[in-house]
């Protein structure tokens, strides 16, 4: 009797267990690591591969809608206005200040100095262009192959 009357008695409604201590100190940590993250804005050369990667994919989605509906489909570049329209009634894409655009696009396409158009044919093929993006840091072009239609994107010095 002796040893039971030796050893208190536990309660287990005071304090906290280790586990308890262990799971509230990760969490701090996980909250304190992600509070950067909010108020990080990104660089000019990710935005820049960002927009050019952005602008390929829905190009290349607007090829597959012209193959797949047997129809014509365009996508107007407008440098002056800094906006990239596509005729599938999707949202344009614009271009922020501080990012150049260029457009390189075959002769018939080309409307104005600040307009170009850029046609993807039931086939498959295009009219074929050059879109580039450009920042101080960083340099990217979008390609359309006028024969195949496809699109690639490349950095460029």
């Amino acid at each position: 009797m002796a040893l039971a009357e030796r050893a208190p008695a536990t309660d287990k409604s005071s304090g906290f267990t280790l586990l308890e201590l262990l799971v509230v100190m990760a969490i701090i940590v996980l909250v304190l690591g992600a509070v950067p993250l909010l108020y990080r804005s990104a660089s000019p050369g990710q935005e820049v591969k960002a927009l050019a990667r952005q602008t390929a994919s829905r190009l290349r989605d607007l090829r597959a809608l012209a193959m797949a509906t047997q129809t014509q489909r365009v996508a107007t570049i407008d440098t002056a206005a800094r906006r990239i329209g596509f005729s599938d009634n999707r949202a344009p894409i614009l271009v922020k200040t501080p990012i150049g655009l260029t457009v390189t696009a075959a002769e018939d396409a080309a409307r104005s100095p600040t307009r170009a158009r850029i046609r993807f044919y039931p086939n498959g093929s295009s009219s074929g262009a050059t879109l580039a993006f450009r920042s101080g840091v960083q340099n990217h072009e979008v390609r359309i192959n006028w024969l195949t239609g496809r699109v690639s994107t490349q950095a460029t010095p």
